[in-house]
């Protein structure tokens, strides 16, 4: 392959990977303003986008307001500790 052929190829690949993070960041963007339009993260999620975008990001409550256990309390994101049986 030449240098023509080369540099031809990166701009390709780099404009392809462009168009992925412009078409993953305008979905968020879309359901993330759905969200809010609905007052719907504080219950399910109203349709598979918003619900994979929940996941992609990690927005989610299981129950209660989002800061509920973050006090020292024994509590993080996979909800309580339980502790060992003696």
């Amino acid at each position: 392959m030449s240098g023509i052929e080369v540099a031809a190829a990166m701009v390709i690949l780099f404009a392809f990977a462009i168009g992925i993070v412009i078409g993953v960041v305008l979905v968020v963007s879309i359901a993330s303003r759905r969200e809010d339009r609905l007052y719907s993260l504080w219950g399910q999620a109203p349709d598979a986008t918003c619900r994979g975008v929940r996941r992609l990001v990690g927005a989610g409550v299981r129950g209660g307001w989002p800061l509920d256990g973050l006090g020292g309390q024994g509590e993080d994101r996979a909800g309580p500790r339980q502790e060992p049986e003696r």
